[in-house]
């Protein structure tokens, strides 16, 4: 029969619990997080228009964008009027304050901003704020 010395000799040690997995799987969530931190606020490049009277407040749930040529975005997504009343409605639905934050380019025409209110009120906003950069 064979025998198995270097397994008798180690067969009475305790090594302890193997780490190896926990460390991996820490460093998997360390990747995930770091990642993910990158989408959260996709960066949209719009000249924001300056004041030096503005108030600060926490992240808004909901952020229509103007951009310079007149598209819009929803949180970042691509929208269409229509589309953006559909998308507000169904936020709305699922948030207990109704609440939309116009993040418009300085050049856009005030005509286009006063839509983008139209259809946040007839979707069912109730507080409409302006997102803008601050005068130092």
């Amino acid at each position: 029969m064979i025998e198995f010395k270097e397994y008798e000799s180690s067969a009475g040690k305790n090594p302890g619990p193997d780490l190896t997995p926990l460390i991996d799987m820490v460093f998997l969530l360390l990747i995930f997080f770091l990642l993910t931190s990158f989408l959260v606020s996709p960066s949209i490049r719009v000249n924001l228009p300056k004041t030096t009277d503005a108030e600060l407040t926490e992240k808004p749930e909901v952020i229509v964008t103007i951009l310079n040529d007149g598209s819009l975005l929803f949180n970042g997504r691509q929208a269409t009027p229509q589309k953006l009343s559909n998308m507000l409605r169904r936020s709305y639905a699922f948030q207990r304050t109704r609440e939309v934050v116009i993040q418009s380019d300085r050049e856009v025409a005030f005509k286009r901003v006063v839509e983008v209110m139209d259809i946040s009120r007839n979707a069912g906003a109730e507080n409409i704020s302006f997102l803008v950069e601050r005068r130092k």
